[in-house]
């Protein structure tokens, strides 16, 4: 076992929430880009 340092008190690492907040970005964008193409058939 490894001894935990106290500053270091983040579980998740840094390039997963990159990711995380990436994909969440492009999926939004992407939503919103079909529901324009959508108004604009209507």
């Amino acid at each position: 076992m490894t001894p935990r340092s106290p500053d270091r008190e983040e579980r998740i690492p840094r390039s997963l929430w990159i990711r995380l907040l990436a994909y969440g970005l492009v999926g939004h964008l992407f939503a919103a880009f079909l529901i324009f193409l959508f108004s604009l058939g209507a």
